[in-house]
């Protein structure tokens, strides 16, 4: 399934916790994204078939961790546009993203490459990311 970053994701949940992490624009960093959901985008008016798509919530999202800044940011507010490149699943659930290339200059940009780790979260563990604190 391929996931992808709607109207509906809550992008500023993850704007946010950028902030919180002190990400700035301009800057290239490697992060851990944790809590990450993603869920099958139901049936189309044209289609009878569930969609091979998903999409991406960062509701559930938890503190961002930085490995490594890569570009020093001019230290500007982060843009407000998300696009996320190369997350493939095999299905819904949460997900602990490892690694991944995060760029802010223009459009914040979520990249899996071949660095990145793509870790889904066990069904117990999900009740946790679910509770109000997170939401």
């Amino acid at each position: 399934m391929k996931a992808r970053v709607t109207s509906y994701s809550q992008s500023d949940r993850l704007r946010e916790r950028m902030g919180q992490a002190e990400v700035r624009h301009g800057q290239e960093i490697r992060a851990d994204l944790p809590g990450i959901r993603v869920e099958a985008m139901g049936r189309t008016w044209f289609s009878d078939r569930p969609s091979r798509h998903g999409v991406v919530f960062f509701c559930t999202m938890g503190p961002i961790t930085i490995r490594e800044t890569t570009t020093p940011g001019d230290g500007g507010p982060l843009p407000s546009n998300v696009i996320l490149e190369g997350l493939q699943i095999p299905a819904e659930g949460i997900y602990n993203l490892k690694d991944v290339l995060v760029q802010s200059n223009g459009d914040l940009r979520v990249i899996i490459d071949g660095a990145s780790r793509v870790e889904p979260v066990a069904r117990s563990a999900e009740a946790s990311w679910a509770s109000p604190m997170f939401v």
